[in-house]
């Protein structure tokens, strides 16, 4: 995701005016490059005529203007496009303005502002496995009308990503926070009704269209076996009102969070997993794989009406469009380059998804599906959590045009991330089977299909470090109001992705499509990694060095914890119980940490207190005193 690269340079890079503008309209607020927005202009007023100068009398020169405290730029995580989960992206609006609102908050309300984040999203994931180990129980791993629901999920979640998930996650929260940060509360407020109506008159004919056409849609790209054409028709059908309701619960999580309201946005989430989890355990005896379907929309209103009430006591949404608006069109404007990245990625799922149905046993959609859901909990866990605490003195920095504390916590932040997920990975690893069978074998699905599931886990890891890894690297450039690069490195990604599915899949089937989903992961890395070295100027040498460090120490921990872990399992008679699971993989971990831990202390790696630090901030045990921040002790 690259464009020409830009220095980072207080004043610099701002776009000219276009040419073609009419004389007397404002110019757009988009300012390219690193830089930080100062102003989103405001519509000039009529010019009143001067009164006469009266004499004033002698008085003390005023002091000069106060220089407004710079907002933090957006704070955001990857691609939200994760399998059979929807919803992702109002977590992404949760996380967004975290940092933009913290500038109206103070002291104790950010530490806890950050709390409320942090357990939001991560209830959030725990329920969204709770929800998919819930389908597997009541339907199996190997269930041809499963497979139908997971395929009949793409089309409905394309809508939304491309319609709403650009504007919340890229655009509209910057803009809004901009707004909001220099006190024009009415503004802002119109800017979210505008994009709310916008995306929903979007959304609606779009709905109408995929509805008419959804026969066609589904048998083109969805490669469905015959017997299964009409049902994935009438799954598609169900669930088209659901990127409608999804799209107006982003924006109501976008402006509720920039106004500092995040208790609503943390719980919306929630109320969508447990919609479906409730309808799928009540009304699947009775309606069969029906009720997924009807559970995501009933889901997708829950987070609506979740927020309804506090929207309505902040009456930022209206029935109304202000189309002409600057700050509109600035957040238009915003909206294509991420919208395209999106897009681009769920062109990769219904890739994935056309091979996978192509595959002549039942359940390869899910088993696919599983291991990619497995894999998003340690994403998710991880990735948004270090980014909420990290992400907002990078953006502090980039807004005060300190170049070199920007170098350094991107640095540090990096090596904390490594710090934490290369071990991580190698522990997953050799845990793989009983991980798979904790989170899934439970109900209908049964040990045949942990045996079918694990090994498509095992090879989705391989790529845990570079996903983990993009939800910091992207971030970094969107603080610097650069939103081609991150959308240009996905779309390489995509392409690598594709062509290693196209390559691998005629001979490793589903874990052909798990190797192209890493390799696709890796090259978005490399990419950011090379133009983020060029253009904030750091020397990537010293970070190979604590990477290899990193990478010695998570080897001895792992082979610690597969001599613990088979130990167990020998002791236990084999993983035959749900006790016998656990206990392998608790002792195994906590074998693997410590090893890792020691590792550390003896190598002296400073990433052992940052990582304790960071894990006592996350706990609330630190950070009333101000907006979080890690650093390592040489800072």
């Amino acid at each position: 995701m690259s464009d020409e690269q830009r220095k980072l340079q207080p004043g610099e890079g701002s776009d000219p005016v276009p040419a073609n503008e009419a004389p007397g309209t404002v110019p757009s607020p988009r300012i390219s490059g690193w830089q930080p927005r100062h102003a989103i202009p405001e519509p000039e007023p009529e010019p009143e005529p001067e009164p006469e100068p009266e004499p004033q009398p002698a008085r003390a020169a005023a002091p000069p203007p106060r220089r407004p405290a710079p907002s933090s730029s957006r704070l955001s995580t990857g691609p939200a496009a994760v399998a059979g989960d929807v919803v992702l992206t109002a977590d992404v609006a949760t996380t967004d303005l975290l940092a933009t609102s913290s500038a109206r908050l103070g002291g104790r309300a950010i530490a806890l502002a950050g709390v409320v984040v942090v357990l939001g999203v991560v209830l959030s994931r725990l329920l969204g496995w709770v929800r998919t180990a819930v389908f597997y129980a009541q339907f199996g791993g190997h269930n041809s009308n499963l497979d139908a629901f997971w395929a009949a999920f793409r089309i409905p979640d394309t809508l939304f990503q491309l319609v709403a998930a650009g504007a919340v996650g890229s655009a509209l929260v910057p803009v809004a926070s901009e707004l909001l940060a220099r006190g024009e509360t009415e503004r802002a407020r119109r800017l979210m009704a505008t994009i709310a109506n916008l995306m929903i008159l979007a959304l609606i004919p779009l709905a109408v269209i995929v509805w008419i056409a959804a026969p066609t849609l589904v048998a083109a790209f969805l490669n469905p076996h015959p017997d299964q054409l009409e049902l994935e028709v009438v799954l598609t059908r169900v669930m088209l009102l659901s990127p409608i309701l999804l799209a107006a619960g982003a924006v109501m999580s976008a402006g509720l969070n920039s106004l500092g309201i995040f208790g609503a946005p943390a719980i919306a989430p929630n109320v969508y997993n447990i919609a479906i989890i409730v309808c799928a355990i009540a009304l699947t005896p009775w309606l069969g794989v029906s009720a997924l379907a009807i559970g995501v929309v009933v889901g997708a209103a829950g987070i609506v009406l979740t927020q309804a009430f506090a929207v309505h006591k902040a009456g930022f949404y209206r029935p109304e469009i202000h189309i002409h608006d600057p700050a509109v069109r600035e957040t238009l404007m915003l909206m294509a380059p991420r919208a395209l990245g999106l897009g681009a990625t769920q062109l990769v799922f219904l890739v994935n998804n056309f091979f996978a149905a192509s595959l002549p046993n039942d359940g390869s959609i899910s088993a696919y599906t599983g291991g990619f859901t497995a894999l998003q909990i340690p994403v998710g866990l991880i990735g948004v959590p270090l980014g909420i605490v990290l992400l907002p003195p990078l953006s502090r920095a980039v807004a005060n045009g300190d170049n070199e504390r920007f170098r350094r916590l991107v640095d540090q932040s990096l090596r904390l991330l490594l710090f934490v997920v290369v071990p991580l990975t190698g522990f997953m690893l050799v845990l793989a089977a009983p991980t798979m069978a904790i989170l899934y074998q439970h109900g209908s699905f049964d040990a045949a299909d942990t045996a079918l599931y694990a090994p498509i886990y095992g090879v989705f890891l391989l790529g845990l470090i570079a996903h983990v890894l993009i939800a910091l690297l992207a971030p970094i450039f969107y603080a610097g109001k650069d939103t081609r690069t991150p959308v240009t490195a996905a779309i390489v990604a995509v392409v690598v992705d594709i062509a290693a599915a196209v390559v691998l899949f005629p001979f490793m089937h589903l874990t052909g499509l798990a190797l192209a989903i890493g390799l696709g992961a890796w090259a978005e890395v490399a990419l950011l990694v090379v133009l983020m070295e060029r253009r904030i100027g750091f020397d990537l040498r010293p970070m190979a060095r604590h990477a290899a460090a990193f990478a010695g120490g998570a080897c001895v921990a792992s082979a610690a914890t597969y001599l613990v872990a088979g130990f167990v399992e020998r002791s236990t008679g084999g993983p035959a119980s749900l006790v016998a699971q656990l206990a392998e993989v608790a002792a195994g971990g906590l074998v693997g940490v410590a090893a890792y831990a020691a590792w550390a202390w003896v190598f002296r790696l400073p990433e052992l207190k940052a990582a304790i630090a960071l894990a006592r901030m996350l706990v609330g045990r630190r950070g009333s005193g101000g907006a979080p921040a890690v650093e390592t002790p040489e800072d």
